[in-house]
């Protein structure tokens, strides 16, 4: 899917198994443009961001910065998820009620849990069907605004604003659908766009050329932003460190999120000296004995920190692990006013 193996038979199985992907992603978008699968509509403004790919957008980081951006308007912004990857994923949950967590990060997932603790005062609510999530608590949380987390596909829940991340540094993968290739759906599917972010733009040099490739596809408004790296944070006792001591310290980075190199991209160009790296896939449920690893290859390599991601930061801190430090980051729109003007605009 990534490109790093290649494979004649395996390139060729892959590629047949795409067309098929693609042809049923095209009849149920067909079916709900007929209207013969019915869109549900909720009482309260929707906000959805999503992706056209695999992971790896910065989507958390943007329901986040969303979220927050409503609360300090007073609005009153409720954040639903699917909670990919929790225990029993068929359950609706309350991850948070805006005052307290109320599941940890195995029932709740570890993004909703992350943005939950990142959000108080916003309900955080898990369900694999969003809508009847969503439903099932408005008399309880009243909002005015439902951000829905990765909900691009989710087409059966109309919504007001359709956010699309596109990755600057990896945009598309090859062009190919899965599993031949990253993409969910084809890029004409960028036409469903209210807005399209462009996230790492800073970090690529070929910004400009994306543009166009998006602006052939939709007529969205378009944005850029940049992952703004804010502090450091050890998981067990709160303690916070600026920035300034990863310069040119020796450092063990520790990752299991679809895209690790850009998290040992970002800490380099703190000025970290990236010693060792312990990869883990996406969402990885950690045991101990991974943590048993990760502290030896820590001392073998003599690093000076030990440092994660916030997303690994959550499911590890279910081990109470001493001397893991979590890299705390935000998305930042560099048009805000024109970013604030749109998410805004709408009555809610």
């Amino acid at each position: 899917m990534y490109g790093r193996k290649r494979s004649l038979f395996g390139n060729g199985f892959l590629s047949a198994l795409s067309l098929v992907y693609g042809l049923v992603v095209s009849l149920r978008q067909a079916l709900y443009r007929l209207r013969i699968l019915k869109t549900n509509e909720l009482p309260c403004r929707v906000i959805s961001v999503g992706n056209l790919t695999l992971g790896g957008t910065g989507k958390t980081p943007m329901v986040i910065s969303i979220s927050e951006l409503l609360l300090k308007k007073q609005r009153r912004p409720m954040v639903v998820s699917r909670g990919y990857g929790r225990k029993n994923a068929s359950a609706m949950l309350v991850v948070s009620d805006g005052h307290s967590l109320l599941v940890d990060s195995r029932h709740g997932g570890d993004e909703p849990f992350l943005i939950a603790s990142k959000l108080p005062g916003v309900p955080v609510v898990v369900g694999p069907d969003r809508y009847q999530a969503a439903r099932s608590v408005l008399k309880r949380f009243n909002p005015d605004t439902v951000v829905l987390d990765d909900g691009f596909q989710h087409i059966q829940l109309r919504r007001a604003l359709d956010v699309v991340l596109v990755d600057a540094l990896d945009p598309f993968g090859n062009g190919k659908l899965f599993p031949a290739g990253i993409l969910r759906e084809p890029l004409t599917a960028l036409k469903r766009a209210h807005a399209v972010v462009i996230t790492r733009a800073d970090q690529s040099e070929g910004a400009g050329r994306l543009k166009a490739i998006i602006r052939e596809k939709t007529g969205a408004r378009l944005f850029t932003s940049r992952l703004a790296p804010l502090d450091m944070v050890e998981g067990r006792t709160g303690t916070v460190r600026p920035l300034s001591s990863l310069a040119r310290a020796r450092v063990l980075a520790l990752a299991g999120i679809a895209r690790p190199a850009s998290f040992v991209s970002l800490l380099k160009s703190l000025g970290a000296a990236v010693a060792a790296e312990c990869v883990y896939p996406d969402h990885y449920v950690f045991e101990k004995s991974d943590l048993a690893e990760v502290y030896k290859k820590a001392a073998d390599e003599k690093v000076d920190i030990i440092i994660t991601t916030e997303k690994d930061a959550v499911r590890l801190n279910n081990f109470n692990a001493d001397g893991i430090w979590a890299l705390r980051v935000e998305q930042r729109i560099l048009e805000t006013e024109d970013w604030e003007r749109m998410l805004l605009e709408q009555p809610a």
